[in-house]
């Protein structure tokens, strides 16, 4: 999988140095990560949310340390580039997980409930190299959907943040997702 894209906004909060959104293979979106200022050295944090129950969970992230390094690398210097106000950013585009350019989705999981509406969670591990978690499975009027991960803004709206920007592979994720809630209702 290809990183095509690396958006870098520099802002000045606290320990905050820039908010980061990256485009995968030139079709899957992910905004809201954040270059922290450490006390050695700077380092990527990913958007969380907080569970019903208290807890805390990553929107998405690299589950290997070469999937992570990258995403410094490119965060990293995308902050420079940006900082020194040189007109050249990263030269994309960058390889990230597997030598496919392609959008591959290398797993998934799904929670079951049967809340009203919501249907269950699901997570999806793309390329071998990044999780996305906290994708709903949504029962609606006419047919159920997917709902990406997201979070209500302060005008009340939903901004999601990790999500497809092409609708194959948003069909392609429904696929995934509905294919492996199917086979978890049918193991009860």
């Amino acid at each position: 999988m290809l990183i095509t894209s690396v958006r870098v906004t520099p802002i000045q909060r606290e320990k905050v140095l820039a908010v980061v959104t990256i485009t995968l293979s030139d079709c899957f979106v992910l905004r809201a990560m954040r270059l922290m200022q450490g006390r050695s050295r700077d380092y990527v944090a990913m958007p969380v949310r907080q569970t019903s129950q208290g807890g805390v969970f990553e929107v998405y992230h690299p589950i290997n340390r070469e999937a992570r390094d990258v995403l410094e690398q490119v965060v990293t210097q995308g902050y420079e580039d940006k900082a020194s106000d040189r007109d050249t950013d990263v030269e994309m585009p960058v390889r990230i997980g597997s030598e496919s350019p392609d959008f591959i989705i290398t797993g998934c999981r799904v929670k079951t409930f049967e809340e009203q509406k919501l249907r269950g969670f699901a997570s999806l591990v793309i390329d071998d190299c990044l999780a996305v978690n906290g994708i709903k499975i949504i029962a609606g009027k006419q047919r159920r959907f997917v709902q990406m991960p997201n979070v209500r803004r302060k005008s009340g709206k939903f901004r999601d943040l990790a999500f497809p920007i092409k609708p194959e592979i948003r069909q392609l994720i429904e696929k995934t997702v509905f294919g492996t809630y199917e086979e978890s209702l049918g193991e009860d």
